[in-house]
């Protein structure tokens, strides 16, 4: 493993520092609301606004740990004018900027070598910075919401650590958005019943400290790589979706990513898995729990829903990244099951 995981902590410096700075934090395509709602819970932000689809803005004025210890966004840019050099040295002196060590080292993302050298000129004549491509601590680039400088050590890995993960494992960002759509309570049991390398657990341990994580999996190879992961799991157990190692009515919401029929699994065996799988869930959720579910097999989960009499569909999430369009689909019981 690359990194090591901590609930809370974060991996960066100058976290006490008190900063002033307009930042444009990037989360999931499909999720922006989500994270304007968490950061509406911090003292220390305001002026909070939705860019694009998956961009907001905010205005940051307080401990810079405290919008750190956020997990619903990747990446935090400061916004750059055609004055480029303005907002970096105003950074520099009161704000994110502050916070790293010196000289800083940059890069720029721009295709046109003309540009990219005038700019980085100016940078290191004005502000004594170090051109340094191959390791940087703010990139500047271009994006759809303008032009800005990304902060590498504010990225979610610089932050959280980076997990060891397969090609198909659930990124640490979308278990984030799972794990809020699963509206968490303290003490509760949570289960992934297709944990794979832990992300979804992982976060659901962030979010909610006291609960009781738990996740199976049918692939001892990807448990291998959650036990690594985990340090503060509860149990992980070989087990397969189609039969819960769980008693009727003891875990109270369950997060997973089902098989999208892709790189694990394929359609045809989604048909016979989704409807087992569903059933369980059935079984074993307590009268007032929930389900997550995320995958791209839509039809087929919805079909399945539909003959699962025990759980009613009540919210739909519309997720976009890495080329994938996936929907996360949240259960509840009917209301006279409750």
């Amino acid at each position: 493993m690359s990194g090591t995981y901590s609930p809370g902590r974060v991996i960066t410096p100058g976290l006490d520092q008190h900063v002033t700075d307009r930042l444009v934090l990037r989360t999931l395509d499909g999720a922006a609301d989500l994270l304007m709602e968490e950061l509406r819970s911090l003292p220390s932000v305001d002026s909070i606004h939705q860019l694009t689809n998956d961009s907001v803005e905010c205005m940051v004025d307080g401990r810079l740990s405290e919008i750190a210890a956020c997990s619903l966004y990747s990446t935090v840019a400061i916004a750059l004018h055609d004055d480029f050099l303005r907002p970096l040295a105003q950074s520099g002196q009161d704000g994110v900027l502050a916070t790293l060590p010196t000289p800083i080292g940059f890069r720029v993302g721009c295709d046109d070598p003309g540009v990219r050298y005038a700019v980085i000129t100016a940078i290191e004549r004005e502000l004594g910075w170090i051109n340094q491509p191959g390791s940087w601590d703010v990139n500047l680039t271009r994006t759809a919401d303008g032009s800005i400088a990304e902060i590498g050590p504010l990225s979610w890995m610089r932050r959280f650590g980076r997990l060891e993960r397969l090609p198909w494992s659930t990124t640490p960002l979308v278990a984030e958005v799972l794990v809020r759509l699963a509206k968490l309570q303290p003490g509760q049991r949570i289960v992934d019943p297709f944990c794979g390398t832990g992300t979804i657990l992982l976060a659901a341990l962030r979010r909610q400290p006291s609960g009781r994580v738990i996740g199976t999996d049918r692939d001892p190879r990807a448990l291998a790589i959650a036990d690594h992961n985990r340090q503060q799991l509860g149990g992980l157990a070989q087990a397969t979706a189609e039969a819960l190692p769980y008693a009727a009515g003891t875990v109270d919401r369950i997060i997973t990513n089902l098989p999208f029929g892709k790189l694990v699994g394929t359609h045809h065996a989604n048909r016979t898995l989704y409807a087992a799988a569903l059933s369980e869930i059935d079984r074993v959720l307590t009268t007032d729990g929930r389900a997550v579910l995320l995958t791209e097999d839509k039809r087929l989960l919805h079909k399945a829903i539909e003959h699962q009499r025990g759980l009613k569909l009540v919210r739909q999430r519309l997720l976009r990244y890495n080329g994938a369009t996936p929907t996360a689909y949240v259960l509840t019981r009917p209301r006279e099951r409750r």
